[in-house]
This record gives structure tokens, sequence and C-alpha cells, in this order.
């Protein structure tokens, strides 16, 4: 089924674009072997139990869920779809999880509380511009966040040669034979 979904995406996005969602750093290593990991992961069944009074719920944070999930941040998700943070947070809200919210989401922190009514999280990478990092946090706080995932593994930023080849890259020097966005 996720495979599916991929494919889908390969079709509909314009290629810079799923390759930001479906690439990772340098060789990709990493995320082949992330995937071949998720991939054994098995659920055990469990048989002859009674079921008729099932909780599928957890509590992180102090925060009731229906199901054990949360909707992790994904920077720039509204490039996939407009709107894409909004309606993720809407998704996440009926499917009754958390969703958190990331430094480098297409919209503001302020769109996003405006169209729901669940408290989200946010997610923070601390940068150099301190100033920059007090006012994220003061406007996280002001919708009334709930939770603050602080992300501290990109000291440095990983090259991301599909990146780089698609023109998107923060860093990228236009080369010959690399298109660039809108070009």
């Amino acid at each position: 089924m996720c495979e599916d979904y991929r494919i889908l995406a390969r079709r509909r996005l314009p290629r810079q674009f799923f390759d930001l969602l479906d690439g990772g750093a340098y060789e990709e290593i990493t995320l082949r072997e992330n995937h071949s990991d998720i991939q054994k992961l098995r659920f055990r069944q469990r048989v002859l139990r009674d079921v008729s009074q099932l909780d599928t719920g957890a509590t992180v944070l102090g925060q009731r869920l229906k199901i054990p999930l949360i909707l992790a941040p994904i920077g720039f998700c509204g490039l996939f779809a407009g709107r894409g943070e909004v309606l993720a947070a809407r998704a996440a809200e009926k499917a009754g999880v958390p969703f958190c919210l990331s430094t480098v989401s297409i919209c503001s922190l302020e769109e996003v509380k405006q169209a729901t009514s669940a408290p989200f999280w946010f997610q923070l990478y601390m940068m150099r511009d301190r100033g920059f990092v007090r006012e994220l946090l003061q406007r996280a706080q002001g919708v009334g966040c709930s939770a603050l995932v602080f992300t501290v593994d990109l000291a440095v930023l990983g090259a991301r040669y599909r990146d780089v080849r698609n023109g998107l890259a923060a860093d990228a020097h236009w080369r010959p034979g690399l298109r660039r966005p809108g070009r």
C-alpha cells in the first residue's frame, strides 16, 4: 500500500518535489537501511484473547491519544499539496492524534492555528539567529502549541544530491546540465 502512494506521488508531483520527499542525504545509504529495517518489523498476532474491551489509546506528554501515533513534522509539506500543513493538521485532529508543525513549513503557525481547534506541537531547529528562534518560540507559545519538539540532528546539512541536481538545495550553484525550477 505504501508503495502505491509513492507511485502516485511520483506521477503527480514535479520531479524536484518528489525527489525532495523521496530522497535522502549523500548516497542515500541510511535511507535504504531504514526502509529495509522497517520492512523487517512484524506484528505479533495474539489469539484467543478477550477483545470485548479494546483500548488502542496511549498517553503521551500528558495528552490522551486515540491511537499511539503522532503526525511528525514534514518540512515544506505545503509544496506537495496546497496548504499541506493545514490539511495534515486537520487530518490529525480528526484522527485524534497530535500534529507537529515543522520549522520549515510553508503554512505559518498562525494559519494552522486558525484552521484547527486542537492544540498542535511545534518542531524547532536551533539556528544561529537566536532572535529569530526567540520570535518563533513566542509565536508558537502565542498560538498555544502544547509541546516543543527540539531537533538537534541538523548542525550541518547533509548533501542531498537529488536536490542539488534539481536546483532545490539551499547551497546549490547552477552548473551546466542542472535544471533550476522555473528556468
